[in-house]
C-alpha cells in the first residue's frame, strides 16, 4: 500500500515537472503578439438568466454574481465551499453532514434535519431542498449564479438569505466535449472529468458528463491508522433534448452523485471547561480509561484519535423534465418537473478521543458514550409552471410552484451504535412531511427608455407534519423512550411583496433601488423532544425585510457594480440552550429566538486594460449583529454546577451573527501571453481575504475562524490546436489552517469543528473537441 502510494505521488510530481517543462519549451513570446482578434476575456458581457430572461450582468437590477466554467476549472473548484473565494458576502461552513451557506449574515444555524436552508440551492432552476444534499459536487457547469438578498418572486423556492443556481452545460447542435485528467497533491488525487454531447438525429440532442474523484486523506485516525478526510466520489449527468418544432424544447435530465469515504467527521479543538478538576479531564487532551490505560485526543489537528473511523456514505439521484414553449415572439411557457432522492449514512466518534466511555465533566455519571449515528433519507417532488412575457416595454414572469418533501432521520448517540451490543443512550428519530405551494410574479415595465418600475409578490402556503420517536437514558437505566412524543402538523401562509425602480441616464450606467420581504417556512427539528408542558414543536416563519440600492457601469473594457443594503431579520430560527436535571444537564431547542439587522456594501470590478490582461476583483463590508437574543451559554461551566438552572440568560444583542466576516476581499488577475507557435500561456492567481467570523452567537473565540488570506494560482498552457491544454494549479498555496465550522458537544464537554482543505495542487491535462 505504502509503495503504491509513494509511486503514485512520485508520478504526480513528475507529471507536474514534465508539464511545466513542456509549456516552457515552446517558442518565446511573439514580439508582435496577435492583436487582430479579441479573446473571450476582452471585457465582453456576461449573460445571466437571474431574472428569467437572458440579460447582460450589468443590466440586471439585482445584486447577482456569476462564475463561469473557466474560472471554476482554473483552480479545480468542485464544491460549494470554493465559491466563497470567488463571490463577495457568501460564507460556507459545514458540520454533521450539513451544508451551512450564509449570505449577508443569514444562513442555517440548526444541526438537526427539518429546517430549511436560508440560502436556497437550485440546479437549472430546480430546488435542492435539504441542507445535506447541497454538499454534492459541482461538475460540467456552464456557470454559477449567486443572488444576494431575499428571494421569492423569481425562483420556485423562497429563501431569506439568497439563492445559488447551478446552470449545467446543455447539448448543442454540434459534437463537442472534453476529457480532463487531474493528478497531484500530497493527498494523492486522481480526478477524471469528461463530457460529450451533440445531435443524435434531426431534432434530438444529448449530452453525457462524468466526474470521478479519488483522493487520499488529509489526515489519519491515529487510533486505527486509517486515512480520514479522503474522497471517493462518482458523479454522472445525462441530458436528452427533443426539439420537435422550432418553438418547443423538451429537456430530460438524470443525474447521480455518490460518496463512500471517511470524511466530514468533527475534529477536536479543545475541551469545554479546561479549568474543572474532574478525573476524566485532568489535563487538556488527556483522559484515563477505567483500566488505567491512557486515552487522548489526536496529536495533529487534522487527525482523529477515535475508536472508530468515520463513515460518509451518500447517494443522491434526480430526474428532471424541463419543457419550453415559445407561444409567440413575446410569450413563452415553461414547465419544470423534478424528483430527487437522497440518502446519507453518517457516523463519527462524537467525543473525538480514544476513550471508549468516560464520566461527564461535573457529574457523577459512571459512564457515558458519544458515538454518533445519523442516517438521513429524503425524497422530494417539485413542479413549477412559468409564463414569461417579454415585450419592448413589459418584462414579466408569472409562476406557480408545488413541492412535496418527505424526510426520515435516525439520530443515535451511544457506546456502540454500529452493532448495538451496548445500545445507544440517546435517540432523536423522526420524520417530517412537507407540502407547499406558491404563486408568484415579477414585473418590470419601462416607462421610458431611461426609467423602469418593478413590482413582485409571492403568496406561499406551507404545511409540516412531524412524527418523532425520541428518548434518552443513562448507563444505569439504559435507553428510555419518552412517554410523550410529537405527532402533529401545522400550516402557515404568507404574502411577500417587492418593489423597485431602474434608472438609465445613458447607455453605460444603470442605477436601481429595491425593497423586498423574504419568508422562510415555519418548521420543527426532527427528533425534538417533548415535555409535559410543551405546547408545540413548531417555530413560526422567519422573515426578512431588505432594502438595496446599486449602480452599475459598463463601457468598453470596464464593468463595475456597487450595491449597498440594509436588512432586518425577525423571528429568526435559532437554537436556545436551557438546563435539564439529568446528564448532560443542558439541551437546546429550536425557537424564534432572535432578531438581527445587517448593513453593508459590495463592490465588484471587471477590467480588461490591455490585450491579454484581465482583472476581476471584489470587496464587501458587512455589519451583521443581533438586536435581540437571550440564551444560556453551553460553554459556561457554572451553568452545570449547583444552581446552574437559576442562572439568567445572557443578552446577546450586539453580538455578530454567525459566519459574518466584516470584510471580504477578492483579487483575481489573469494574463494570457500568445506564443509565436500559435499557442498561449495563461498566468492566473486568486487572492481572497476574509476577516474573523464566529461560529456561535455567543462570539466565543474558541468557536471562531480567525481572519485569513487564501491564495490560489494556476498556469495554463493551451496548444495551437486550441484543443489541448495543460493546467498547473494550486489551492491554498500558503497552507492556511481555517475552521469551516465549530460545535460544542454536550455529551463529551468538548469543542469540535470541521476544517477547510489544506494546500492542494495538481496538473490537469485537457482535450476539447
Amino acid at each position: 500500500m505504502f509503495t503504491t502510494r509513494a509511486s503514485a505521488r512520485l508520478l504526480a510530481r513528475t507529471s507536474l515537472f514534465a508539464a511545466a517543462a513542456f509549456a516552457l519549451s515552446q517558442p518565446v513570446l511573439a514580439q508582435d503578439a496577435a492583436q487582430d482578434a479579441a479573446s473571450s476575456e476582452d471585457g465582453g458581457e456576461i449573460i445571466v438568466t437571474a431574472q428569467k430572461r437572458a440579460q447582460s450582468l450589468s443590466d440586471v437590477s439585482l445584486s447577482v454574481a456569476a462564475v463561469g466554467t473557466e474560472q471554476l476549472a482554473a483552480n479545480n473548484t468542485v464544491n460549494l465551499e470554493g465559491l466563497q473565494a470567488l463571490v463577495p458576502s457568501i460564507s460556507f461552513g459545514n458540520d454533521f453532514n450539513f451544508a451551512k451557506l450564509f449570505i449577508r449574515g443569514i444562513g442555517l444555524s440548526s444541526s438537526l434535519p427539518g429546517v430549511d436552508p436560508s440560502v436556497a440551492l437550485h440546479v437549472d432552476g430546480v430546488v435542492v431542498s435539504l441542507a445535506q444534499a447541497q454538499l454534492g459536487s459541482m461538475f460540467d457547469l456552464e456557470r454559477v449564479e449567486v443572488l444576494r438578498g431575499p428571494q421569492g418572486t423569481l425562483y420556485g423556492r423562497n429563501a431569506t438569505g439568497g439563492a445559488v443556481n447551478l446552470i449545467t452545460a446543455k447539448p448543442t447542435d454540434k459534437l463537442d466535449g472534453y476529457v480532463r485528467q487531474t493528478l497531484g497533491g500530497d493527498a494523492f488525487l486522481v480526478q477524471t472529468d469528461a463530457a460529450i454531447g451533440g445531435p443524435i438525429t434531426e431534432g434530438v440532442r444529448a449530452r453525457l458528463a462524468v466526474q470521478r474523484i479519488k483522493r487520499d486523506g488529509f489526515g489519519i485516525n491515529e487510533f486505527t491508522g486509517n486515512e480520514i478526510d479522503n474522497a471517493n466520489q462518482w458523479s454522472v449527468r445525462g441530458h436528452l433534448q427533443f426539439l420537435p418544432t422550432d418553438k418547443l424544447s423538451i429537456l430530460l435530465t438524470g443525474e447521480l452523485h455518490t460518496e463512500n469515504d471517511r470524511s466530514l467527521a468533527v475534529k477536536f479543538r479543545e475541551v469545554s471547561f479546561p479549568g474543572t478538576t474532574v478525573p476524566s479531564l485532568t489535563a487538556l487532551g488527556q483522559r484515563t480509561n477505567a483500566d488505567g490505560s491512557a486515552a487522548s485526543f489526536a496529536k495533529n489537528v487534522r487527525n482523529l484519535n477515535t475508536n472508530y473511523d468515520p463513515i460518509n456514505d451518500r447517494k443522491q439521484y434526480a430526474f428532471t423534465g424541463i419543457m419550453d414553449y415559445a407561444a409567440s415572439d413575446t410569450v413563452a411557457l415553461k414547465s419544470l418537473t423534478s424528483y430527487r432522492n437522497f440518502r446519507a449514512i453518517f457516523f463519527h466518534d462524537f467525543d473525538m478521543s480514544s476513550y471508549a466511555g468516560y464520566p461527564l465533566a461535573q457529574t457523577n455519571a459512571v459512564r457515558t458514550s458519544a458515538n454518533h449515528w445519523q442516517p438521513v433519507f429524503e425524497n422530494q417532488f417539485s413542479q413549477e409552471l412559468q409564463l414569461n412575457v417579454d415585450t419592448d416595454k413589459l418584462h414579466a414572469v408569472f409562476a406557480g410552484f408545488y413541492l412535496k418533501d418527505h424526510i426520515r432521520v435516525e439520530n443515535h448517540i451511544g457506546f456502540d451504535v454500529l452493532t448495538n451490543t451496548d445500545p445507544y443512550r440517546v435517540q432523536f428519530d423522526g420524520k417530517l412531511d412537507v407540502e407547499t405551494w406558491a404563486v408568484f410574479g415579477n414585473v418590470t415595465y419601462d416607462l421610458t427608455e431611461q426609467f423602469s418600475i418593478k413590482a413582485g409578490g409571492r403568496y406561499s402556503w406551507e404545511k409540516r407534519k412531524i412524527k418523532n420517536n425520541s428518548g434518552i437514558g443513562t448507563a444505569a437505566t439504559g435507553f428510555v423512550l419518552d412517554p410523550l412524543q410529537w405527532d402533529t402538523s401545522k400550516t402557515w401562509d404568507d404574502f411577500s411583496p417587492s418593489l423597485g425602480v431602474e434608472f438609465r441616464p445613458n447607455d453605460d450606467v444603470m442605477a436601481y433601488f429595491n425593497w423586498s420581504r423574504g419568508f422562510k417556512s415555519g418548521t420543527a427539528e426532527i427528533g425534538s423532544r417533548r415535555s409535559a408542558t410543551a405546547v408545540t414543536p413548531f417555530v413560526n416563519p422567519e422573515k426578512v425585510e431588505a432594502f438595496e440600492g446599486g449602480i452599475k457601469y459598463s463601457a468598453g473594457s470596464l464593468q463595475t457594480n456597487l450595491a449597498v443594503f440594509y436588512q432586518k431579520l425577525k423571528n429568526g430560527q435559532f437554537q436556545r440552550t436551557f438546563p435539564i436535571p439529568n446528564p448532560p444537564f443542558f439541551a437546546s431547542a429550536l425557537e424564534n429566538a432572535a432578531e438581527s439587522r445587517a448593513y453593508g456594501a459590495e463592490f465588484e470590478l471587471r477590467w480588461r486594460p490591455i490585450d491579454g490582461l484581465a482583472i476581476d476583483a471584489s470587496a464587501a463590508y458587512l455589519n451583521s449583529k443581533f438586536t435581540k437574543f437571550f440564551s444560556k451559554n453551553p460553554l459556561n461551566a457554572a451553568l452545570f454546577g449547583p444552581g446552574g438552572a437559576s442562572l439568567p440568560d445572557e443578552d446577546l444583542s450586539g453580538n455578530a451573527t454567525r459566519m459574518s466576516p466584516k470584510w471580504t476581499l477578492n483579487f483575481n488577475p489573469t494574463y494570457t501571453a500568445d506564443l509565436s507557435s500559435g499557442a498561449s500561456v495563461l498566468f492566473g492567481t486568486n487572492v481572497s481575504y476574509r476577516s474573523k467570523q464566529y461560529h456561535t452567537e455567543f462570539n466565543d473565540d474558541r468557536m471562531a475562524a480567525d481572519g485569513y488570506v487564501m491564495v490560489d494560482a494556476n498556469v495554463k498552457y493551451r496548444h495551437s490546436d486550441d484543443r489541448t491544454s495543460v493546467n498547473l494549479w494550486v489551492r491554498n498555496l500558503t497552507n492556511e489552517l481555517v475552521w469551516a465550522g465549530s460545535y460544542a458537544v454536550a455529551t463529551s464537554r468538548t469543542i469540535g469543528g470541521t476544517l477547510m482543505p489544506p494546500r492542494t495542487y495538481g496538473v490537469t491535462l485537457g482535450y476539447e473537441f
